[in-house]
């Protein structure tokens, strides 16, 4: 090799180390597509890991990211990262729980990585609603999953046996699921609202046509009935004094689907009904607060109709009111309800408290995981966190109520923040903690309100 053709190649190396330290040391900008969301960053890192860890995005073990992460890096590169979130997969069949990290959003995937492999006539349920084995799930922090794995149905209809598979955990949602309607006259072996068993076998016995004719009118009906007398019971038609039907009642239903009712009758009915009273709330100072006092007795009144009914061959033609009178008018009823407000005190472990109103009510409790739902909520009604010192009330106290100093025994000093659910027919309260110092609550107590006295005080407590 002479002089010229190694300056050549030297030339030539150095060039090429030249522009690859000139490639790899400039800044360059990548797009990173993060859980679907695209960011650009300027970098010097040469790969895909490197990029990603460079921009302040934790990377971890269980993440996905294409291109692979020790690939390098170029300019325009487009680097996707779909981070791991936390899963947990109820099985029901099993009743166990597992909880794992993964970047899957395919359900069916999801299964797969605990040992499931599930059917096409399996469910999975997110949030308590189906969702398809194969499509991803929509963006999240976690995932909760319900797994219910098919089941086989043994249904026997009109005699006929038919196997089919079902998640649903009711008969009637089973028979439902695989297209098999129902209609009210038809006859279960089983309730229809009963817990499907696997070991059971359901006999459905379907209703057929009738046509009742009763005068000039005809009543299509359906009934799984096996006698006349029967189906006229079902069909609300019900056989009185001389009346009577053909076929006769104890024999079994025509093969043509026809019944015919005959009956003549006419009555008088009086029909008595109670005019209710009205009830007026009076304003009494003299009274304490919460305190009321009947000031006069209501009384019903009473109305009375005649009324002619006539019935030609069971068909009913008239109905007729031949008078109506007020046999006595209603009285309305007074209560009295105390506007007094007295301010009085309290020896408690916190000290002496002064409260205008004290309410007996019934207090459970709660903490942001513990609210039941599926989800943890740290907020309140009230922009304040979930913590000791707020408490929850109904909507309709919130609304009366909201931002008051109160003192419950054994609690504390709390303000009313949230709003709640309450208990059907008692006042209620909702003592809130955090998740780290809950206790639990389910018990009567009494909820003083401390001074001072509110301008505006609810009189009569909803």
């Amino acid at each position: 090799m002479n002089k010229l053709s190694r300056i050549l190649i030297l030339s030539t190396l150095i060039i090429t180390l030249v522009f690859i330290g000139y490639f790899f040391g400039l800044r360059r900008a990548v797009t990173i597509i993060v859980n679907g969301q695209p960011q650009t960053v300027i970098t010097r890192a040469l790969t895909v890991s490197n990029v990603i860890v460079n921009a302040g995005i934790p990377l971890t073990s269980e993440d996905h990211v294409r291109p692979e992460r020790n690939k390098l890096v170029g300019w325009n590169t487009i680097i996707h990262l779909e981070q791991a979130r936390p899963v947990t997969i109820f099985n029901e069949v099993t009743g166990q729980t597992v909880s794992f990290r993964s970047a899957e959003r395919i359900p069916a995937s999801l299964l797969v990585q605990i040992g499931i492999n599930p059917s096409s006539d399996d469910q999975v349920l997110w949030n308590g609603m189906p969702i398809a084995l194969t499509e991803p799930l929509p963006p999240a922090i976690a995932y909760f999953l319900q797994y219910r794995a098919a089941k086989a149905l043994h249904l026997v209809e009109d005699g006929n046996d038919i196997s089919l598979q079902t998640t649903a955990p009711t008969i009637l949602r089973a028979l439902w699921d695989n297209g098999v309607r129902l209609s009210a006259a038809d006859r279960l072996s089983i309730p229809a609202g009963s817990l499907y068993n696997t070991d059971q076998q359901i006999t459905l016995q379907r209703a057929v046509p009738l046509s009742i004719q009763t005068g000039q009118q005809q009543i299509i009906v359906r009934s799984a009935a096996t006698t006349v007398g029967q189906a006229l019971a079902e069909s609300g038609i019900a056989l009185q004094g001389q009346d009577y039907s053909l076929p006769a009642e104890d024999q079994p239903l025509p093969a043509d689907g026809k019944i015919r009712l005959v009956r003549v009758r006419e009555e008088i009915l009086l029909e008595q009904t109670t005019v209710p009273f009205e009830r007026e709330f009076v304003a009494d100072p003299d009274l304490e607060l919460d305190q009321i006092r009947l000031i006069k007795a209501g009384r019903y009144g009473i109305q009375v109709t005649r009324l002619r009914v006539r019935y030609e061959d069971g068909l009913k033609v008239s109905r007729t009111t031949e008078s109506q009178w007020t046999a006595s008018e209603p009285q309305p009823e007074q209560i009295g309800y105390g506007t007094k407000v007295v301010i009085r005190t309290l020896q408690t472990p916190e000290g002496t408290i002064e409260y205008w109103r004290a309410v007996p009510v019934y207090a459970t409790s709660y903490s942001p995981c513990r609210s039941g739902s599926t989800r943890c909520y740290y907020g309140t009604a009230s922009g304040l966190p979930v913590q000791r010192g707020v408490i929850s009330v109904t909507s309709k106290w919130y609304r009366l109520m909201a931002g008051q100093r109160v003192y419950v025994p054994g609690y504390g000093y709390a303000v009313i923040g949230d709003v709640g659910g309450g208990i059907p027919g008692q006042y209620w309260i909702d003592l809130a903690f955090t998740d780290a110092d809950f206790e639990p609550w389910h018990q009567n107590t009494i909820l003083y309100f401390l001074t001072p006295v509110p301008a505006d005080i609810p009189w009569i407590l909803p």
